[in-house]
């Protein structure tokens, strides 16, 4: 009896929903989520900041990996090395002002890109998409252009996704069970890899950034992600945003990224 106790309790503070290593210090003055789903338990191993994993906001460029989904699935795009022309527009990062493929679109998170194929694909086909995705709120009626860039506090319609709804979709696309081509969501997740952890666990994901005010002084942040190795396979979700101005230099999907990496560290799963 002794020792069923102590695994219970060991089992309840390993999927605290309160805080999960450090995160308490990691999103010190920040609303904070992070999702630990164990694909091969089909169980969440940690669930950090329920309330706000339940809020929807902007996917911001995370939702370059649904769209990447879509546009391979429907031939916009023919596979992952087709080239779009760059059509000289300026644009605030230089590394956008040339001719990209989606390899180098999701590594560069190139908007234009996006807008392209946004527009190839059409309002209804998206509308569609989103629609067998179950992909949060599904509204793309804002702006075909920008539906998923609007700023967190806009009034517009705008397309937004909890973290929840998030880690449905990541657990759908590594399952291959989205309602796609199966070619579709391998070309997808082969594009979407970052790195291989010191500890040989294999990242693959989107950060996606966004801000509630001119000066990037409160940040919205997300990170959507697959861990890797071996037999251990999980989908990580971390979302942040900033309760008062900061002044860290870092650009909110990559500060999430980060933040994500420190929580796996301490847990042995990096």
């Amino acid at each position: 009896m002794i020792r069923l106790f102590i695994i219970f309790a060991v089992s309840i503070a390993f999927f605290s929903k309160q805080s999960f290593g450090n995160t308490n210090t990691i999103f010190s003055e920040k609303n904070g989520c992070f999702l630990l789903y164990n694909l091969t338990t089909n169980k969440y191993q940690a669930i950090v900041g329920e309330k706000h994993c339940s809020e929807r906001y902007s996917p911001c460029s995370t939702f370059k990996v649904p769209l990447a989904v879509m546009a391979f699935d429907s031939e916009v795009l023919k596979n992952e090395n087709q080239v779009l022309k760059w059509d000289g527009s300026k644009y605030w990062m230089e590394v956008w002002q040339q001719d990209h493929d989606a390899v180098t679109w999701l590594k560069n998170s190139v908007v234009w890109f996006s807008q392209r194929l946004t527009v190839g694909l059409g309002q209804k086909t998206i509308d569609r998409y989103l629609e067998k995705f179950k992909y949060g709120n599904k509204d793309f009626s804002g702006a075909i252009t920008r539906a998923w860039l609007v700023a967190p506090d806009s009034k517009l319609p705008a397309l937004k996704i909890s973290a929840f709804e998030q880690a449905e979709f990541m657990k759908a696309l590594w399952t291959n069970s989205l309602p796609v081509n199966e070619r579709a969501m391998n070309i997808t997740k082969q594009i979407t890899f970052l790195e291989t952890s010191p500890n040989g666990f294999k990242l693959s994901g989107k950060t996606g950034s966004n801000n509630y005010d001119s000066n990037i002084k409160k940040r919205l942040g997300w990170f959507v992600g697959h861990l890797e190795k071996n037999n251990q396979k999980y989908i990580v979700v971390t979302n942040f945003n900033d309760l008062v101005p900061t002044d860290d230099e870092m650009s909110a999907g990559p500060r999430a990224k980060e933040m994500t990496k420190e929580i796996l560290k301490e847990k042995d799963l990096w």
